[in-house]
This record gives C-alpha cells, sequence and structure tokens, in this order.
C-alpha cells in the first residue's frame, strides 16, 4: 500500500483538529455554566449534547469553577489522553505509517477499564478517582495508534475507489 504523505497528514491534522475542539468543549461547558445569561444556556446545550456519551454522575466527575465538566472522570481521561496520544503519534510513528501495535496493547487497556468497572458494579472493589482516571488514561492513550493508522488507511482505500472508478468512467 503506496499511501501518500499529503494524506496522512490531512487524515491526522483532522484527527487532532476535532480531539483539540472536543476536549476544548469538556473544559468550555462548566466554566460557561458559571456565567449567567446566555453563556449559561450554550452550557446547558453542551451538557445535554455530552450526556449522550457519558453518565454524567456529579460526583464521579471533576469540576471547575463549582460545576462539573462535560463529562465523567473516567470520560475525561480517556478523551484528554487520546488527545495527548494524538499529539505524541507524529514523535513515535512517521504520519504515514499504518501499522498498528499489535491488538493484545488495545485489548489490555480495554479489559483494565471493563474490569475496573466490573468490580464497581457487582461490589467486589469499589472504584475511585484514581482507578477510573488511570484506566481511562490507559485506554484513551493507545486509541490513537489504532485510529491514526487505521483512518489513513481508510481514507486511502476511498480515495482509491474514486480515482478508479473515474479512471474506469473516462474508458468508456
Amino acid at each position: 500500500m503506496n499511501i501518500s504523505y499529503k494524506l496522512s497528514k490531512k487524515v491526522y491534522f483532522i484527527i487532532l483538529i476535532i480531539s483539540l475542539i472536543w476536549c476544548s468543549l469538556i473544559i468550555l461547558t462548566p466554566v460557561l455554566a458559571s456565567l449567567q445569561g446566555f453563556p449559561e444556556s450554550v452550557s446547558t446545550v453542551l451538557y445535554i449534547f455530552f450526556s449522550n456519551v457519558c453518565h454524567q454522575i456529579d460526583d464521579r466527575s471533576y469540576h471547575i469553577l463549582g460545576h462539573a465538566l462535560g463529562v465523567c472522570s473516567r470520560c475525561s481521561f480517556i478523551y484528554f489522553a487520546f488527545l495527548i496520544g494524538v499529539i505524541l503519534y507524529p514523535f513515535i510513528h512517521k504520519l504515514d505509517n499504518v501499522r498498528m501495535p499489535a491488538i493484545w496493547v488495545i485489548i489490555t487497556a480495554a479489559v483494565l477499564m471493563v474490569g475496573d468497572a466490573l468490580l464497581d458494579i457487582f461490589d467486589l472493589f469499589n472504584n475511585t478517582f484514581i482507578t477510573r482516571s488511570i484506566t481511562g488514561f490507559i485506554l484513551g492513550v493507545v486509541l490513537p495508534f489504532y485510529l491514526i493508522p487505521g483512518f489513513t488507511i481508510f481514507s486511502y482505500e476511498i480515495q482509491s475507489y474514486f480515482k478508479y472508478k473515474n479512471q474506469t468512467s473516462d474508458i468508456k
């Protein structure tokens, strides 16, 4: 597979920009909630938006200015660690790298996080901010090393499909 650096750079920067916006909104939500009027209304909309991806239990969330972040502690660490992983990616791999780490890495990260949650659900071990944050961080920081190459391959295949389709339509 001959993936161009230009394509992989576009994919990387799209993922970076989306991650930056997402994490900024998580922090902006409680900041706006602390203000009166329109900003507070925007915060309400953001809390509703984030409720689709997180339970937002108040005592399981970090707070800024007396208001919970847009997502809980585990989700916060997943998203912010994801952003860190995205930022670190080009320092560890070339942007046109399409090799993913061994599957056991992401499975281990997911098992740790799910295990932490299940131990708490079955009342075998009460998880804490620390365990939720650590397990969220581990999963979040490894995800970019799978998603960046995955989206790069996907983008290459889409691009190749349309390029091939255009070439065959020119022949007819």
